[in-house]
């Protein structure tokens, strides 16, 4: 049997038309075939993407292809089928391309093409007929009466049937359609007509599909059963709208089966004929019900359900199940159970894709980078201008974080050059009290551990030389490396030798001499640099035998918080304990120490000394005896889950998460006639800025931000028109109104509360709340004395594997009081999600 048929549609390619042609495996290769159809057996296309059957799943860069090997698969078990693919990811693969003469060589035609997102008609109705009514039919007009054209419809069409399932001549409510159904009942309408109006049409079956669910790799998890199973374990609870709703479920086996007993008797089939596929129907909450019952969650009925009345939908399958002899296995038990008991998998969708535009992993060079987390396109976080007419026109550039899965190392996709983004910097180091404690604790301790008392000290990116002031108190002699001459200026001034440069790229012929150098300090710079092995080989020689190199990076549990403010233009890297173990050993250094430091929320603290590079075996060695500390760290790493996949998908929905509550209570707020200001207009606080005010629906706004680093003061946010004032702005608040400020700057915390505090004491100020983003998202009410938590983030990620191996047991509802029907719309519905079913 020969066949062709678009199978598949590829979830990253919304106006994918997949095909797929199946030929005898005997058959021969016809001319003019495409250059990328598959005509070999699935054994040989395994073999030509370099891959075993046991490792198809774990096919990363070949996923388009899993999808079409799966089908070929399980087709060519069944009967020996030879499968081709077409699909227009791929030149000279669209449907209309392929040739008439190759196409009316085939039996079968299966077609799941077009727009099969109703979000994208939506957004493109013009589009919608033309990719799903227009593209088949002129396929079909190029078919001949001998072939049999297999095409895929919706079982929205049922749309308002709700329980009672509908057949498949009754009539249809177009009123209740949107542009994805019109565009599938118009697609059925036309290929009918046409069947009816030529005698050179070919043979068509039109499969109203349920919505089909089950796990294949790169699942859509956007609807049904796979997305409140992803809901589920990645948030604890399942919202839903129209719990009273019926939807069709379709289980993926099923339409397998049925697509495959089609093709086997297509001889059968004549002119044009409709057939329902549904596994089972069932309400929407009975589906969050029976997700909540494995996984633990919450089932919270959105406050919109009852706005609109909404039946739903269930499909009639007498038809197909009498004209084929055929029997849907599926079941909703069945189904949730595999779903569940593959969680990773099925959470982690698109997540494992390759980032194509991403630069190579800037520690080991691998090409591979995996997509994380992606903040769309960000001004530079540092570029404040000084009127708003300027700071709406800073430049915008892709802000998306990327990780690599070969020596997990994590860093940004796109890197803006370094020299248009430090020649002239903005952020001054010596502006906070905490960060002066710290310079004061950090200096000692190197002191300490040098046994020096009057040693010598570089600083690369010095900065305004704050810190380089508490080597000089000390006693020691203080040098600095800084690429931005208006702050080296100011440390300059402070009586320290600095250079102008970027290190690792210029040259500086005059520093100390190795033997005379004690230490090298490098704060929140390794991070900023787009060849970090180059940054610490240039640290590597200018060390003497005895130089301790000391590195700091900031937000080491960023990942573990869903901390995301950090990731902005200026840091390229995130390191973690495996990354730092790598970068060593390529810049020929040894990390002695591994430490966290409170600072910047959570800091590490790497110290490193030369390792001898004269024998690989001594480097071998040295790497064999690793310090407790940095084994530690790398434990803590892999009990956290930092080398898979399923950890960054969780962190991702943290971070949407926190973003989402921090939006809700902001609205909320500002409807209350709250006055809404930012304390802190460091990078992270832009970063988090723009990622709020790029929420859809925004209703809400910032007076101001401030800050209290002179060089920002009386500025523009970058890309914004909302104004940096000092905090001396806070003395013209009008009393009159509640105040809201959120805390950007949320690692000096403590600091800034008391500043606070402060000012509702000078001031008399009432009514006055936090917003603190991170490490827990908190509302937070300031009086002069005491700081009271109002409401936080409940967001929790349930444990996988669920605890729940077995269903529980339904929670029942029973009433017997009078007028029972007043209960029903009030209080049993506001109290829905509490209970299973209620027995009134």
């Amino acid at each position: 049997m020969r066949f062709a048929g678009h199978i598949l549609r590829l979830p990253e390619q919304r106006y994918s038309k997949t095909a797929m042609k199946w030929t005898p495996l005997e058959g021969k290769r016809k001319k003019g075939r495409p250059a990328k159809t598959w005509r070999a057996t699935f054994k040989e296309d395994l073999q030509n993407i370099g891959t075993k059957w046991e490792e198809a799943e774990n096919v990363a860069s070949n996923r388009e292809r899993w999808k079409t090997l799966v089908a070929q698969y399980y087709l060519q078990q069944e009967k020996k089928w030879n499968v081709v693919g077409y699909d227009r990811v791929f030149s000279g693969q669209a449907s209309h391309e392929i040739v008439t003469e190759d196409l009316q060589n085939f039996q079968v035609v299966v077609y799941l093409g077009g727009l099969t997102d109703r979000t994208i008609c939506l957004q493109h109705p013009n589009d919608a007929e033309h990719e799903n009514v227009k593209d088949i039919y002129n396929l079909a007009e190029r078919m001949l009466p001998s072939q049999l054209l297999v095409f895929a419809s919706t079982s929205e069409i049922a749309e308002g049937s709700g329980s009672i399932s509908m057949i498949e001549t009754s009539s249809v409510q177009p009123h209740l359609f949107d542009a994805y159904v019109l565009s599938m009942i118009h697609r059925e309408n036309a290929l009918q007509k046409l069947s009816l109006n030529s005698t050179s049409a070919p043979r068509m079956i039109g499969l109203r599909l349920g919505l089909v669910i089950g796990l294949s790799n790169s699942q859509r998890i956007d609807f049904g059963h796979m997305a409140y199973v992803c809901q589920a374990f990645l948030s604890g609870k399942l919202h839903i709208v129209h719990p009273e709703a019926y939807r069709s479920f379709l289980s993926m086996e099923d339409m397998l089966r049925a697509v495959t007993i089609v093709i086997q008797h297509q001889r059968t089939a004549k002119g044009f004929d409709l057939f329902h596929l549904e596994s089972f129907s069932t309400s929407i909450s009975n589906v969050a019900n029976a997700i909540a019952f494995r996984s633990g969650a919450h089932v919270v009925v959105l406050n919109d359900s009852f706005d609109k009345i909404s039946r739903g939908f269930s499909l009639n399958t007498t038809k197909f199940r009498s004209t084929y002899h055929f029997d849907f296995n599926g079941n909703q038990n069945q189904i949730v159970s595999k779903l569940i008991d593959d969680v990773p998998r099925l959470c982690t969708g698109r997540q494992s894709r390759l980032h194509k535009k991403s630069v190579p992993c800037v520690v080991c060079g691998s090409h591979e980078m995996l997509m994380v987390l992606d903040l769309q396109n960000q001004p530079l976080a540092n570029d404040f201008r000084k009127t708003p007419v300027e700071a709406l026109k800073c430049k915008r550039f892709p802000l998306s974080l990327v990780r690599c899965p070969k020596c997990y190392h994590t860093q940004l996709s796109h890197i803006v050059d370094r020299a248009y983004l430090f020649s002239h910097y903005l952020y001054q180091s010596g502006t906070s009290k905490s960060i002066e404690a710290y310079f004061q604790w950090l200096a000692e301790k190197i002191i300490r551990e040098s046994r020096k008392i009057n040693g010598t000290v570089l600083e690369i990116a010095s900065n305004d030389g704050s810190q380089l002031n508490e080597f000089a108190k000390r006693g020691w002699k203080t040098v600095g490396v800084d690429p931005a001459k208006n702050l080296a200026d100011l440390a300059q001034a402070k009586g320290h030798t600095i250079y102008v440069g970027f290190w690792g790229t210029d040259k500086f012929p005059h520093l100390p001499s190795p033997a005379s150098l004690d230490a090298i300090v490098a704060q929140n710079v390794l991070a900023h640099v787009d060849n970090p092995v180059t940054f610490l080989r240039a640290c590597a020689a200018v060390m003497g035998r005895r130089t301790r190199l000391y590195i700091q990076t900031s937000q080491c549990e960023m990942y573990e918080t869903g901390q995301f403010d950090t990731v902005y233009h200026e840091h390229v890297s995130f390191f973690t304990a495996h990354s730092f173990k790598k970068i060593a050993t390529l810049a020929g250094l040894t990390v002695i120490r591994f430490e966290m430091t409170p600072i910047h929320g959570r800091s590490c603290l790497v110290t490193f000394q030369r390792t001898k590079l004269s024998s690989s075996t001594v480097i071998t060695t040295a790497h064999k005896q690793l310090p407790s500390s940095l084994l530690l760290a790398l434990q803590k790493e892999r009990n956290l889950g930092l080398t898979d996949t399923w950890f960054y998908v969780k962190y991702q929905a943290q971070a949407y998460s926190m973003r989402q509550w921090i939006v809700h209570q902001l609205m909320r707020l500002y409807s209350q006639d709250h006055v809404i200001i930012g304390y802190g207009a460091a990078a992270k606080g832009m970063v988090l800025l723009h990622s709020l005010l790029e929420m859809p629906s925004l209703k809400w706004q910032f007076s101001y931000i401030v800050d209290d680093a002179p060089l920002k003061q009386n500025t523009y946010c970058p890309g914004t028109s909302i104004p940096v004032r000092p905090s001396s702005e806070l003395n013209r608040h009008n009393l009159s109104k509640p105040l809201t400020i959120v805390v950007f700057a949320w690692n000096f915390w403590e600091e800034i509360s008391n500043k606070i505090q402060k000012k509702i004491f000078e001031q008399g100020m009432n009514n006055v709340f936090a917003i603190l983003p991170f490490p827990v998202q908190q509302l937070i009410k300031i009086n002069q004395h005491s700081k009271t938590i109002v409401t936080q983030n409940s967001f929790r990620l349930l444990p996988w594997p669920s605890p729940f191996t077995f269903m529980r047991q339904p929670v029942i509802l029973f009433s017997s009081l009078p007028k029972r029907e007043l209960l029903l719309s009030s209080w049993i519905r506001h109290h829905a999600p509490m209970f299973d079913m209620a027995i009134l």
